[in-house]
């Protein structure tokens, strides 16, 4: 955050104070101790004492001026303090080593130099005028008349000072322009990099740099949050070990992400190089968007046009079936009611009755799939509607090895009950023979079953999970089409239902597999969209 105008001015001249200080302590130790050094072997001890005592009384003021800054108090003030003692010294000194004649006269033109640089025109202005003044008292009323200096002498020297405060002047005046250009240019440019920064930080997509080097060199916080590591874990690590997609050739592409929480995402990102003003390439620069829903939102919507478009040919091939289908029936039923058959035959009679009936259920279901009736939708509490499933399916011959865990939190959506008992009990059945009903299992085997229902931010949860061997990565993606089943007595039907009934409330059914089972999530919208009729 920048300074206001005084307080910036302030600093300055607080550093300059602190700085003249230690500069004129410096100045006068290596002058007057080597001159004092220089007296000291002539064994001119009538020179030596008095240089000694300069040197104790300039450390002494310095330290009380030290003192006086450290209060940061009229600032002003004590900068003029400092150039009268600056003309008081170059006085003093010029005093002891010769008056006019002394070597030391261009102490005045630094103490002029130094008032400049402390308060600019103005500081050397008026000590140009105290030092001349201040000189030509010294050498014209107290200084020795033998060793008073001529008109040209005098003239040359207070001239050389006044030069001195005007140059000195004019380059403090410029050195404070300059400074005050270079300080509005640099909040000009802090401005626009905290505008950057925050267009930067604020673009949905994340925004990934990285140098010639394959550092990282920027993360967004939208990149931090979809790969779920923060950009000080990354910066000036090699992108190759967190982004190995990325350091691919330029261009569009697609790639999977697996985050620390173990959660594979679909990322899309685009690359393109980074730049420099004479075109040379400095790095790249990487987009990326978490497509993982979109893409599972498209693959659904591909699944829900592939099956309405076989529900519509299959519900035309199911009905033509059963009108012969119909038929056949009736002429076997006549034909046994005859009783002209007996023995094999009637068997044999008995056989295709029942295999016919079982064929006729399977087209009747297979139409109620392919021709489902609009959602009824009333307010239904759904963990209620659960335990009525739950307390049904008990008494099913599928439950009775199965140990059932309910956690079930009420939540009220906008739903048909009949569908969604549908629902879960087609769930439970699956998962049912899931635990129990795998190829070879002892006769006493049994598994568990987890029922979980709960609120979300848009409606509610529904998940079914079991324990048992999970479903293989070729078959995960065909669960839910009709007919696909890995069970020799199965329809195929069951999950597919599951789905057609969900889509048709505007929820998601969505399966998750490993060694430890399968869970099946169904999310349910509070309020679902209006229900399409079929065809």
């Amino acid at each position: 955050m920048a300074q206001p105008p005084g307080r910036a001015a302030d600093d300055g001249l607080y550093r300059k104070l602190a700085w003249l200080t230690l500069f004129r302590l410096v100045i006068i130790t290596v002058l007057l101790g080597g001159t004092a050094l220089v007296t000291w072997r002539t064994r001119d001890e009538a020179h030596t004492a008095p240089l000694y005592r300069l040197v104790l009384f300039t450390y002494l003021v310095s330290l009380g001026l030290a003192l006086a800054l450290r209060t940061r108090r009229r600032l002003a003030a004590l900068a003029y303090l400092h150039i009268v003692v600056d003309v008081g010294l170059a006085t003093t000194v010029v005093a002891l080593t010769g008056w006019a004649e002394s070597v030391f006269v261009f102490l005045y033109s630094l103490g002029i130099v130094n008032g400049g640089i402390l308060l600019y025109r103005r500081g050397a202005v008026a000590s140009a005028l105290l030092s001349s003044a201040v000189y030509v008292t010294l050498v014209l009323g107290v200084g020795p008349v033998a060793l008073r200096p001529g008109p040209a002498t005098l003239f040359v020297h207070v001239s050389a000072f006044l030069a001195t405060a005007a140059l000195s002047g004019y380059l403090a005046e410029q050195l404070r322009d300059t400074g005050e250009r270079l300080r509005a240019r640099e909040g000009d440019l802090a401005a626009i990099t905290a505008l950057h920064e925050s267009i930067l930080q604020s673009v949905a997509s994340g925004l990934l740099t990285i140098d010639g080097q394959g550092r990282v060199t920027f993360l967004n916080r939208a990149g931090e949050q979809m790969i779920g590591r923060s950009f000080e874990e990354v910066r000036g690590g090699e992108a190759g070990r967190w982004f190995g997609a990325f350091q691919e050739a330029h261009g569009r592409d697609e790639t999977d992400y697996l985050t620390p929480a173990g959660e594979t995402l679909r990322l899309g990102y685009t690359i393109f190089p980074l730049q420099g003003r004479e075109g040379e390439v400095m790095g790249r620069a990487v987009i990326f968007q978490d497509l993982t829903r979109l893409r599972a939102m498209e693959a659904r919507v591909h699944r829900s046009e592939r099956l309405a478009d076989l529900g519509k040919v299959a519900a035309g091939l199911a009905h033509e079936l059963r009108n012969p289908l119909a038929s056949m029936m009736g002429s076997i039923e006549l034909l046994g009611a005859s009783g002209a058959l007996q023995g094999e035959e009637a068997r044999l009679l008995e056989i295709v009755l029942r295999e016919a009936g079982r064929l006729d259920q399977l087209v009747s279901r297979f139409l109620a799939f392919s021709r489902p009736s609009p959602p009824r939708r009333e307010a239904t509490e759904l963990c209620r509607l659960v335990e009525e499933t739950l307390e049904v399916f008990a008494n099913d011959p599928a439950a009775a090895r199965v140990e059932v865990r309910r956690r079930l939190a009420p939540v009220r959506v906008s739903c048909d009950p009949d569908q969604v008992r549908q629902v879960v009990w087609n769930l439970l059945l699956n998962a049912a023979q899931a635990v129990t009903g795998r190829e070879g299992a002892p006769a006493g085997a049994a598994g568990a079953v987890e029922v979980r229902c709960e609120p979300d931010g848009e409606g509610a949860v529904l998940a079914v999970a079991d324990d048992g061997p999970g479903i293989s990565p070729e078959n995960l993606a065909r669960i839910f089409t009709p007919f696909f089943t890995t069970r020799p007595a199965g329809t195929g039907l069951g999950l597919a239902t599951v789905h057609r009934i969900v889509d048709a409330h505007g929820g998601t059914v969505s399966v998750q597999s490993g060694e430890g089972g399968a869970v099946f999530t169904v999310r349910l919208p509070r309020e679902g969209p209006e229900p399409l009729l079929p065809g």
